[in-house]
């Protein structure tokens, strides 16, 4: 004796499925755009650092200067002093200490760069094995399910009709709850987009700002430079030094 199974309506769920999949390829997308606005984000401030420590540096070498220009001028004036020897070798000793530390600083960063680099790559392999885990058991499982119902006898069908009837409805209903998940994870990614958008807008502008900096270290006086970037910003700490004990 033959059983008649029921329709299923596999038209509705398999809309409600291929409706999830766009959903969760959009928010992929999105995620996608907002990690190339941070990494763009990430190389402006890289950029902005090395050009504001070239402008430092061009002062501090227009400084070095002036100052051994001056000292010449001195000495053919008056006549130096009998220290004025070993005056020089300690000027001498602490440029060559500046030089070391400055050289040991940048390797230490050089090195502290190469160990997080290291750390991600560590961390994306780790990441990436615990994925292809995951997807070998769901595989195990799926064939294990498939052999066990292969070995369900045909007395046992009608069981097996109304449960895969209420299977179907939990899969539409689960299916439909995750689309709605994906929809406001959408709409708080595109908010991040905004803002990730809106940091790099801000960055940029900063960015030309140090620019400039940098061109007018070659071209302002160093009275004058010292005026719009050296003395406000010890001005500035100072004030946040005082706004701390309050």
């Amino acid at each position: 004796m033959s059983v008649e199974l029921p329709q299923i309506e596999p038209k509705t769920l398999f809309q409600s499925v291929v409706q999830k999949r766009n959903v969760e390829t959009e928010a992929q997308k999105i995620k996608n755009r907002i990690d190339q606005l941070r990494a763009e984000h990430e190389k402006l401030v890289k950029k902005i650092n090395q050009t504001d420590q070239k402008a430092e540096e061009v002062y501090k070498h227009r400084l070095a200067l002036q100052l051994k220009k001056e000292e010449k001028i001195r000495l053919r004036v008056q006549q130096p002093p009998p220290f004025s020897l070993q005056v020089s070798r300690k000027q001498q000793e602490l440029l060559k200490k500046i030089k070391e530390e400055t050289l040991i600083k940048k390797k230490t960063e050089a090195k502290q760069f190469r160990e997080v680099l290291h750390k991600d790559h560590q961390e994306a392999l780790f990441q990436k094995s615990l994925d292809y885990e995951t997807y070998r058991t769901k595989v195990q499982q799926v064939k294990e399910e498939e052999r066990q119902s292969n070995s369900i006898t045909l007395h046992k069908l009608k069981e097996k009709r109304d449960r895969v009837r209420n299977e179907v409805s939990y899969e539409k209903d689960r299916v439909l709850m995750e689309k709605a998940q994906y929809e406001q994870l959408m709409l708080d990614l595109e908010q991040q987009e905004r803002e990730a958008m809106l940091k790099l807008q801000q960055t940029m502008d900063r960015q030309k700002s140090i620019e400039q900096k940098q061109q007018q270290a070659h071209t302002l006086s160093l009275k004058d430079f010292e005026k719009q970037y050296i003395v406000p910003t010890k001005t500035q700490s100072e004030s946040q030094l005082q706004r701390k004990p309050q």
